[in-house]
């Protein structure tokens, strides 16, 4: 039986869980879930399946398609429990997809473990120049920020979810309210249950600021516990230990997952550094121009160019690029 009368994406789906997908699939795959976010779910779903029916062997591996979705159906209809699997596996089912900021670079990354009492922890890391989506074993979807790194262990255990970062991250965590979800930074910690909300603390900056979008969370710094709500942000001061919780602007704090960085009234020396992050430069520029303040927007996919004539026209600079060097100097 031929596959010509199912999509592109079921193809493409029964390919990855096969660990056959070519480039063109994982394409196909990406754009399927960036459409509706849903979808990821019935990847994993479809996954589980797969594997929970491999019986510890390849005899699975060479059904054609038509075989597969009557299976699939099947199993998901009556869920079916299969009594002879010979090895117990626990996926940890993690995808990745990685977007190179000059170079648009994407792949999927498929990490798998067995069942062991040793948890394992991994680490992504979004080097500059890239930001990466990450899909964690709960379900849980995270975006990376350039210059950052998320450490996570392979399985969460029975009491709750715990992860550590370094750089910023946005995180949609899935609901559990039996299993709070924890995030990890240098200086404090977050306790969630379910929610959207935005971390952002780099070790050039003496300011974490938390951005909650929906839900609630606990800010955990010290003996210091705050609670936000829905459309706040929490800055902590590093140096002076000082907490201000006000109300803010949440797409200000939470575009750059969507390749956008606004920014108003803020110096230039904090625009430079987010240039050299999502563009992977290093620039050079008079001290007098660090605390000049603007107004206006990066776009991760526009010529770096661009953002630089625009910065001329609000602060006249001259600047000279040299591969990943940018020197910049006054009028």
């Amino acid at each position: 039986m031929g596959n010509k009368n199912f999509s592109n994406i079921e193809i493409a789906i029964q390919r990855f869980i096969q660990r056959n997908a070519s480039p063109d699939d994982e394409k196909i795959i990406y754009n399927w879930i960036k459409d509706n976010p849903e979808n990821r779910k019935i990847l994993f779903q479809k996954k589980d399946i797969w594997e929970s029916t491999r019986l510890g062997s390849e005899q699975l591996n060479a059904i054609e398609l038509e075989q597969w979705l009557a299976l699939q159906d099947k199993i998901a209809s009556k869920k079916l429990r299969i009594s002879k699997i010979t090895e117990v596996v626990k996926i940890a089912a993690i995808v990745i997809i990685s977007l190179g900021l000059g170079w648009f670079g994407r792949y999927f990354y498929m990490q798998e473990t067995f069942l062991s009492p040793n948890t394992e922890l991994k680490t992504v890391e979004a080097t500059k120049g890239q930001m990466k989506e990450i899909f964690l074993a709960d379900g849980t979807h995270v975006w990376l920020n350039s210059d950052s790194e998320l450490s996570f262990p392979n399985q969460f255990n029975s009491n709750n979810r715990k992860v550590e970062l370094q750089g910023e991250a946005y995180f949609e965590v899935t609901a559990n309210e039996q299993k709070p979800f924890f995030v990890k930074t240098k200086n404090h910690i977050v306790k969630v249950v379910g929610t959207r909300f935005n971390i952002c603390e780099y070790p050039e900056s003496h300011i974490i600021e938390t951005t909650l979008e929906k839900g609630k969370v606990k800010i955990i710094t010290g003996n210091i516990v705050n609670d936000l709500l829905p459309g706040e942000q929490s800055s902590f001061n590093t140096q002076t230990s000082k907490v201000r919780i006000s109300k803010t602007d949440i797409e200000i704090y939470t575009a750059w997952k969507d390749g956008r960085y606004e920014f108003r009234n803020e110096p230039l020396g904090k625009i430079f550094q987010i240039i050299e992050r999502w563009w992977d430069v290093k620039i050079d520029y008079p001290a007098k121009l660090k605390n000049e303040r603007i107004s206006g927007v990066l776009k991760r996919y526009k010529p770096l160019e661009e953002h630089l004539e625009l910065i001329d026209q609000l602060v006249p600079i001259k600047y000279k690029i040299n591969a990943d060097q940018i020197n910049i100097s006054l009028q």
